[in-house]
């Protein structure tokens, strides 16, 4: 099953996570990128355009930045809009998911689960840096 993928985020953190797929497995073709507000186009026509673009027998994911955020929401209003249920949003999107569900679910056919499933595995970790310090216990 073909899949189609789509970043929309505020400012330029869609081209941001495509040359970043670029380098780390140079699937930054594969995906569609919308940088929202950083000129004074419009950019719903191009959310529209994506999902109206995808077929019956196609699945896509949209990634967006921020839920609840602006961009989140017109992506939302149109699929819902558009009732296309073979098409998937992850909000809070971050790179790792971005990596698992591009090269990591190539091909498998995409569900709810497996996103859930990645969505957990790409959680943001806090990386400990401090030392603990052990007491002498020579004797």
């Amino acid at each position: 099953m073909k899949k189609r993928y789509l970043v929309a985020t505020h400012g330029k953190l869609a081209d941001g996570f495509q040359s970043s797929l670029n380098i780390l497995a140079d699937k930054g073709k594969s995906i569609e990128v919308i940088n929202a507000y950083v000129t004074d186009e419009d950019y719903t026509p191009k959310i529209t355009e994506f999902v109206q673009g995808i077929q019956q027998d196609e699945q896509a994911i949209i990634f967006t930045d921020l839920f609840g955020g602006s961009v989140n929401q017109k992506v939302v209003a149109e699929v819902l809009t558009q009732k296309k249920e073979n098409i998937f949003i992850i909000s809070n999107t971050n790179l790792a998911v971005l990596l698992t569900l591009i090269v990591g679910s190539e091909e498998e056919k995409l569900n709810a689960e497996l996103i859930q499933e990645a969505i957990e595995e790409s959680q943001v970790k806090l990386v400990p840096t401090s030392q603990t310090v052990e007491k002498d216990t020579f004797f």
